[in-house]
């Protein structure tokens, strides 16, 4: 028999599982552990008791048990709140507490999601509005307009500003031949910040603006918000732009047009539910078209003026034009060195003709000029195209709004209805023809309504467009905002660099997009896949420059990621394990690796429900499992530090959490079930600060309350914990455990400081004995002689080589009866039970409410044979 005594420099490889207890050759196997439950592994290696969790207020479904989500919102580091979301509301907590609407009632919001939908949800924020999407609910933005002032509203895709309407075009032609031909335009709206609206109706006018002095007029009304108005003239098919103004009119004297600029299409990408998808067209019809539209008389021009003129009467002829009507106005007398010029007859020169009523249908017509007295007048019309009227379609539906078809017409039959837009809602809707505009014969069928939505399930920011991807008929397309806009899917032909984006990001097989993340490129990561999209030339992503190249084929689960540095975590598709990934300059690329591969045991047979990341006091990424227990992983990626801990809580589990700066940390926020007086409950609880000097302000207790006045014996207010068996900190002072019975316990001594709550179990475990022998000590029986334990401001310790076995350490040395020991910040040395077996390890535990950091530890052991 030999003794050997073996050191523990540091706990930074975490919990390991056993099938790694041997693995002597891994750098981890020597700061490993075989058990750290409660405990978090500081990044320089040291292992601390976690915090306990202040109760916070039941969920506002919690007395059944009912799950919910917490979701960050953080404005700034001075401004943040954490989000209930359950079944059917929003709730709003911070600083540990709840935001009320009145004294005793806390404020809620109303929304659309079910209990199915909570952990499917995604966000991204910006500022005080948070994108939320879900891929069977239309996005919404949950905006904040004060502490207790919050609305969840749909979002509007169209464009911020409507088109102008009213419009209007009137042609001032030139005199002599003309060759006249049609001018067509379209105006759109531009507001301040940027938005340009989609172009207005088209308005024509006839004329020949390469005559000297020829100038088309194009008028239009004004629309709220808008700053300037764009002009646009078609040429060769397409609308140019030939100018703005800040006016309400434009004139246009043979500006050519500018084919570069267009203006702006409008693209709907997501289908609402009840949408109308298709109107079957059952019967064509014929004759449909042959009524004419247009054929107004626009302008009249004064070729010549003639003379003698005293009443005349304008009339018109034209075999198909009726319902002009004109006003004919004669010049003035001039008057020469004084005196009167000379008047033919007393009469006077036609000097313009005003158009009172256009009429309609006026294919050729012919000016009639009746005046006994005067004579030599000619007059030219200027008259609107003749176009085939389209027959108009009629919709009818109780529950539906927005829908916009369109009939086809050729040959006179009614070949298509486009959906121009599918509106929503719609159940029952019945479209008939309401306008027939000469034809007969067409019936249409019922409509095709969408049963459900196509929304996207992933959503983010990048390069100041937000980016929207993976609906459920699309699971591929991704859909970004035109630049510096928040809701705004227009584009123009031809294409613009900030134009809105649409492609779809293809895989070897059909990937749904399950999460959109922002780095200096845009990651995608997908169900079976990771991709980066990034642009050529390294400037912008645009049409022509975007790049999308798949960098590993592995697959994200539905946890929303975490960021760190520039690194991504996420939970792996399937397998349930966390993975990271990060940019590599050898790789060319992203890679990826699993961060579980050391503790799988934490992982197999169960996923990922929830992540949150807390960068101060500790960077530690915390991970809700399915199995109800809360994962931490510290992680330093630039020093190589992943360790992992596991946490639990009594009679509970763990549903949900997030973290949100408060305070000069990041606190963690959990949503809790658990059993109390054998029925569900479920608490929002907020972890507490490890950061104190008076040991009577540590929290090392779960659901617990603190009490803080003059010295008292009965604490009330715990019913949330009725019938649980609690730990007390009296003082800073270790109490008695006590039973809670009617909201209250009742303390053996008084105390003017008090924390109530669960008691939480701290467990450590070293790793097998390994040592400088033949096998490094395998075959061999140890036994634990003593431990020495280099500990940190740390009280009520206790080690033994089972958990069965633990010795306390005395601590109490010169304090006063009646108050707390001294936490003790020292080597302290436990002698240890008799236990002869294999692996020599050692547990160490804390039981109590009270701090332990344990720095290193080493042993002295016998070893047999």
């Amino acid at each position: 028999m030999s003794t050997v005594r073996t050191f523990y420099r540091s706990f930074s490889g975490g919990v390991v599982t056993p099938e790694f207890w041997a693995q002597i050759g891994d750098a981890k196997f020597q700061t490993g552990l075989a058990q750290c439950r409660n405990f978090i592994v500081l990044p320089h290696g040291p292992a601390v008791n976690r915090p306990g969790f202040r109760f916070v207020r039941q969920a506002k479904l919690g007395a059944a048990g009912a799950p919910v989500r917490l979701i960050p919102f953080q404005f700034s580091d001075e401004q943040t709140l954490v989000l209930e979301f359950g079944a059917g509301y929003i709730r709003f907590h911070t600083l540990g507490a709840t935001v009320e609407e009145t004294p005793g009632t806390p404020y809620e919001i109303t929304t659309p999601y079910a209990e199915a939908d909570l952990f499917d949800l995604h966000y991204t924020q910006s500022a005080d509005v948070m994108t939320l999407v879900h891929p069977a609910r239309p996005p919404m933005e949950l905006r904040r307009r004060g502490p207790a002032l919050w609305e969840l509203v749909a979002i509007d895709f169209s464009p911020g500003l409507p088109a102008p309407a009213g419009g209007g075009a009137t042609a001032h032609q030139a005199e002599g031949p003309n060759n006249l031909r049609t001018y067509t335009y379209r105006v759109t709206a531009k507001s301040a910040e940027g938005d340009e609206s989609v172009g207005s109706a088209t308005v024509s006018v006839t004329n020949n603006l390469l005559q000297s002095g020829a100038y088309n007029t194009i008028t239009w009304a004004s629309v709220p918000r808008a700053t300037r108005y764009a002009v646009y003239c078609q040429d060769n098919g397409l609308f140019g732009y030939v100018g703005e103004t800040d006016g309400l009119s434009f004139t246009d004297d043979n500006i050519t047009p500018d084919l570069a600029r267009t203006p702006p299409l409008v693209d709907v990408p997501f289908a609402p539910g009840g949408a109308i998808q298709a109107v079957p067209v059952t019967a064509g019809g014929g004759s449909y078209g042959v009524q004419m539209d247009g054929g107004g008389i626009s302008a009249v021009t004064v070729v010549a003026a003639g003379q003698g003129y005293r009443a005349p009467v304008l009339t018109v002829s034209d075999p198909t034009g009726t319902g002009a009507t004109f006003r004919v106005n004669l010049s003035s007398v001039k008057r020469i060195f004084g005196g009167l010029g000379a008047v033919a007859n007393g009469g006077r020169a036609i000097a313009s003709v005003d158009v009172l009523t256009p009429g309609s249908n006026y294919s050729n017509p012919t000016f009639i000029l009746t005046d006994t007295n005067g004579s030599g007048a000619s007059l030219r019309p200027t008259v609107t195209p003749r176009v085939p009227r389209m027959p108009r379609l009629s919709l009818s539906d109780a529950t539906g709004t927005g829908a916009v078809l369109q009939p086809v017409v050729s040959d006179g039959k009614i070949t298509e209805v486009l959906v121009m837009q599918g509106g929503q809602g719609y159940t029952a809707p019945v479209v008939t023809i309401a306008d027939h505009a000469g034809g007969a014969g067409a019936t249409l069928g019922a409509p095709v309504v969408a049963a459900g939505g196509d929304y996207p399930g992933a959503v983010g920011y990048y390069e100041q467009r937000r980016v929207f991807a993976g609906t459920t008929n699309k699971p591929q397309n991704v859909w970004m905002t035109r630049t510096a806009t928040e809701s705004t899917f227009t584009y123009s032909i031809p294409y613009r660099s900030d134009d809105r984006l649409a492609f779809k990001a293809a895989s070897n097989k059909v990937s749904t997009i399950r999460h959109v993340v922002p780095l200096t490129t845009l990651v995608l990561l997908t169900s079976s896949a990771e991709m980066r999209v990034a642009s050529t030339d390294g400037v912008g992503i645009t049409a022509s420059t975007l790049d999308v190249k798949v960098q590993s084929y592995v697959g994200a689960g539905n946890a929303q990621p975490v960021v760190v540095n520039n690194t991504i975590l996420y939970a792996a598709a399937r397998g349930g394990h966390l993975r990271e990934m990060a940019y590599n300059g050898d790789a060319g690329g992203y890679v990826t690796g699993d961060l579980s591969l050391r503790a799988p045991h934490l992982f197999d047979a169960y996923d990922i429900r929830d992540m949150a990341y807390t960068k101060a006091p500790w960077p530690v990424l915390w991970a809700v499992s399915t199995s109800g227990r809360l994962l931490g992983l510290t992680y330093v990626p630039e020093q190589a530090i992943t360790a992992w801990h596991e946490h639990d809580t009594p009679d509970g589990e763990f549903l949900s959490a997030c973290a949100v700066a408060e305070g000069g940390e990041d606190v963690l926020y959990a949503a809790v079930r658990r059993t109390v007086g054998g029925q569900p409950r479920t608490y929002i609880e907020r972890m507490a600060s490890r950061r104190f000097t008076d040991p009577a302000d540590a929290v090392f207790v779960d659901s617990s309350l603190t009490y803080r006045g003059a010295p008292a014996t009965t604490i009330t207010g715990l019913g949330h914990l009725e019938g649980c068996t609690v730990s007390i900190l009296a003082d800073g002072a270790e109490h008695p455990q006590k039973v809670v019975t009617g909201g209250a316990v009742v303390l053996d001594q008084p105390a003017a400081v008090v924390t109530v709550g669960l008691p939480v179990q701290a467990d450590l475990q070293t790793l097998p004995m390994v040592f400088e022998v033949a096998g490094y000590g395998q075959g061999r029986v140890k036994n634990v002689n003593k431990v020495w334990l280099r500990v940190y401001r740390s009280s009520g310790v206790m080690a033994g080589p089972r958990f069965d076995k633990l010795v306390p350490y005395k601590q109490r040395s010169n304090e006063p009866l009646g108050t707390a020991p001294a936490p003790v910040s020292d080597e302290i040395e436990i002698s240890l039970p008799p236990d002869w077996q294999t692996a020599g390890q050692v547990c160490v535990r804390q039981a109590s409410p009270l701090p332990l950091t344990v720095v290193a530890l080493s042993v002295e052991a016998s070893v047999g044979g």
